[in-house]
């Protein structure tokens, strides 16, 4: 006996009551957390993608002004007759540009030389920056490199950054009044600045968040881990198609979100000069146990209330089971009884429910049936014998029925079968020669569609007829399905059955068919094999000719190919 059938039916109830409070419950629960998560986890890639945003804002702000402040001064009329003459004037200027903007770790003029005329402190001066990337791209163009390490000015500033002294190169072509260029304006520009404004900006925010800047490489120039690869090449690649937005992401074994920004593109052409096209990415990342931290109280007593509720559920469901099984436990008394009790003839009236009147009612009705029900059933078995009968002939005129094919009325795989065994008995015992041609129609789906449907059923009728009119009575012919057709020949030698195959050939190619106002050429591909002494049953025969039949497809088609070792192919 199962689990269920020994519970009565008031638990069976209660459960199932149960079962639906709990589901309920804690589909209500559930959703209710679900919906407390994904807005949490909203809030949280927002604030990332806001972050980001300001960080990558106020480096392409600061990097903006000063690559346009490079290019101005460079391009300074008043000065172009004074930068390689004056450099007393010339280094007035840079250092009152320095001192307007502290950013700048050092700015000089480069003579077309390579020697440093004027440095910002004296600094640099005399030495030579041939070979610089900066120097040389800035006797063209105005340039700007990305972010590096500093070798000789780390020695001579003075710095309140732990962190290693690391420079932007910006870089402006000087041309003196003939347009000749003389000279490169350089500046060295201070990532402190970059290192303040991200300290800046994680001070503002929730504790645990990170803020990341990754140059074009994917690689860290700011944050920590420097040097470093965080993402892989299908990441970074998202985050510079798309931009800005929020991923989620494992980070160091840990869950975070994530957002961000891209700066210093080149996409912004507010200068002269352009924006420089660098490829920062700024990412800002927090791990999703502290962005959901604000929830978790709420999600804690959403489950208490959902669990209450959902042990109440439980409780008024056991109470209407039993309330609801009472009727059902007075109607199993009573029924115990009638066949032992002599005064026990029926069941009692039940009330309650609806459906309790009804079934005490059937059941009194069904005792009352059950004298007449019985002679109903010695008819209805007397009956059945009769109908079985004639099922039974039924059947066999089905059987007959079976063995044709309904579209041309030829032999169909199962009738082929005991004329195709009878023959292959006959020409293994030594009373005639039997072969096998194995039929395809050439190219039937393009007739199929470019004809239709239609078209296709009445060249396979066509091309039955034809088989069936061009062979004599004791061959038989069947067709296996599609525009595939087999055909046994007997009392034939190899010889005489390739020449009634390519017979069989010329007929069809000969008859063409006319269907819808349009005539449609039709030929076929035969595969012949004789039978032998080598082979176990008919199907080995039928499977030699089927692969000639692949071999005459494989020439050409409209031809017939003969098994291997029987005789050599000749084309109809």
């Amino acid at each position: 006996m199962s689990f269920r059938n020994r519970l009565r039916f008031e638990h069976q109830l209660a459960a199932l009551v149960g079962l639906l409070c709990l589901a309920l419950v804690g589909a209500t629960v559930g959703g209710a957390v679900w919906l407390e998560r994904r807005s949490a986890l909203r809030l949280a890639e927002a604030r990332l993608a806001r972050l980001a945003a300001g960080m990558a804002e106020s480096l392409d702000i600061t990097l903006r002004e000063r690559f346009r402040e490079i290019q101005v001064v460079a391009g300074l009329e008043p000065l172009r007759e004074r930068w390689a003459s004056d450099p007393t004037m010339v280094r007035g200027v840079l250092s009152a540009m320095r001192a307007t903007a502290p950013d700048y770790a050092w700015l000089g003029f480069v003579a077309a030389d390579g020697q440093v005329r004027v440095g910002t402190g004296g600094m640099l001066e005399t030495l030579a920056m041939n070979g610089r990337a900066w120097f040389e791209t800035g006797l063209a163009r105005p340039n700007v490199g990305d972010v590096h390490g500093a070798m000789l000015l780390s020695r001579l500033l003075v710095r309140t950054e732990p962190e290693p002294l690391r420079l932007v190169d910006l870089a402006a072509p000087v041309r003196d009044a003939a347009g000749r260029v003389i000279g490169v304006l350089g500046g060295h520009l201070s990532w402190d600045w970059a290192i303040r404004a991200r300290r800046r900006l994680l001070d503002q925010d929730l504790a645990g968040t990170d803020l990341w800047v990754l140059d074009r490489h994917g690689r860290v120039i700011l944050g920590p881990h420097l040097g470093t690869a965080p993402f892989g090449p299908a990441r970074l690649g998202t985050m510079v198609e798309g931009g800005r937005g929020t991923f989620a992401a494992v980070i160091d074994g840990e869950a975070r979100l994530a957002g961000f920004a891209t700066a210093a593109t080149g996409e912004r052409s507010e200068i002269a000069g352009g924006d420089p096209g660098l490829g920062w990415i700024v990412v800002a990342t927090r791990s999703d146990a502290q962005a959901l931290a604000p929830v978790q109280r709420s999600i804690h007593a959403l489950l208490g209330l959902g669990a209450a509720a959902a042990f109440a559920g439980i409780a008024l469901a056991w109470a209407l089971g039993r309330r609801a099984a009472a009727p059902l436990r007075r109607m199993t008394e009573a029924a115990n009884r009638i066949g032992r009790d002599a005064d026990a003839t029926t069941l009692p009236r039940l009330d309650g429910a609806r459906e309790f009147v009804a079934l005490s009612a059937a059941l009194r009705s069904l005792l009352r049936r059950i004298g007449s029900t019985e002679r109903e059933l010695s008819d209805a078995a007397l009956r059945s014998s009769r109908v079985a009968a004639y099922y039974r002939r039924q059947i066999e005129d089905l059987r007959q029925v079976a063995g044709t094919d309904v579209l041309t009325g030829l032999l169909n795989r199962r009738g082929f079968a005991g004329p195709a065994e009878e023959a292959f008995a006959r020409a293994r015992g030594g009373r005639g020669g039997a072969a096998v041609l194995v039929i395809d129609i050439d190219h039937f789906k393009r007739v199929n569609d470019q004809h239709g449907h239609d078209a296709g059923d009445a060249v396979i009728r066509h091309v039955g007829a034809l088989l069936a009119g061009a062979l004599r009575d004791a061959d038989t012919v069947a067709r296996f399905g599609g525009e595939e057709f087999v055909v046994v020949l007997v009392d034939l030698d190899a010889a005489e059955a390739t020449h009634s195959a390519e017979r069989l050939c010329v007929a069809v190619r000969n008859a063409p068919i006319g269907h819808g106002g349009r005539t449609i050429p039709v030929t076929v591909s035969i595969g012949l094999a004789t039978v032998a002494r080598r082979d176990p049953d008919i199907q080995a025969v039928i499977a030699r000719a089927d692969a000639a039949l692949y071999e005459a497809k494989a020439r050409g088609r409209d031809r017939v190919s003969v098994a291997a070792g029987e005789a050599v192919e000749r084309a109809a």
